[in-house]
């Protein structure tokens, strides 16, 4: 069943905000890189890679249902950011937005009948609650550290153990 020229459009658009995650976050891991927080860095390496699967999948779904890929300009992302802390915040931030254009998308579809998207979507849904939660986990671990140095360090450790972890 061919799908409507407006939901096209809104996949399209998801897959827009897709990219851009996949480039913000590349900017964010070189901000840390540059920082000398190779942990912060992997984390956000491994992020970025993340939302060029997810930007992958819708663009292997349009092309599945023979709808067409029209690409869009990819914002210019975010470069100067105060602290880590501010990096994550930025980060929970905008996946906030992405889980709610996704919830937007998904009434859409109901609305619509479209069935086989709706079920396309759920995987998107359920990765979006992980990816909230694991923004909202480092925005409270760094507010707690504040500008302690050993704290900032010891979280860098850990993320760069996360990043090598579940590559």
């Amino acid at each position: 069943m061919k799908l409507p020229t407006d939901l096209i459009q809104n996949l399209n658009e998801q897959l827009n905000r897709e990219l851009f995650a996949q480039y913000q976050y590349l900017v964010i891991a070189a901000y840390f890189l540059g920082k000398e927080y190779a942990g912060f860095g992997a984390f956000f390496l491994k992020q970025s890679q993340e939302e060029g699967q997810h930007a992958m999948r819708l663009f292997h779904y349009l092309m599945e249902k023979g709808a067409p890929f029209q690409p869009l300009p990819i914002e210019i992302p975010q470069r100067n950011f105060e602290s880590p802390l501010a990096c994550f915040q930025y980060a929970y931030e905008y996946e906030q937005k992405v889980t709610l254009s996704y919830y937007n998308l998904l009434k859409k579809v109901r609305d619509l009948g479209e069935y086989d998207v709706e079920e396309f979507l759920w995987w998107y849904i359920r990765e979006q609650r992980e990816e909230e939660a694991l923004m909202q986990k480092w925005v409270a671990r760094l507010t707690q550290a504040g500008e302690n140095p050993a704290a900032l360090w010891l979280l860098d450790q850990e993320a760069k153990a996360s990043a090598e972890k579940e590559t």
